[in-house]
């Protein structure tokens, strides 16, 4: 983020930031390649035993994200 004085910076309309920020969505049967997106975050409608998930491509394969649990400091 560049610095920067001006209060406008960064507001954006037109929810245009959350597009951005929504990870794309896939079946299983539709995901893409793992090596092509290493590092990449999806969600996958139906990857946890037919439930939605959320993925993350170590390059090798896609893993799925465990929800659930609070985010903690340690």
């Amino acid at each position: 983020m560049p610095l920067t004085n001006d209060p406008r910076w960064g507001q954006i309309g037109s929810r245009s930031l959350a597009k951005a920020l929504a990870a794309p969505e896939y079946t299983v049967a539709t995901v893409p390649s793992a090596a092509e997106n290493k590092g990449r975050i999806i969600a996958v409608t139906n990857g946890a035993a037919g439930a939605p998930c959320l993925a993350y491509s170590n390059g090798t394969s896609w893993l799925r994200v465990l929800l659930g649990a609070a985010v903690a400091t340690s």
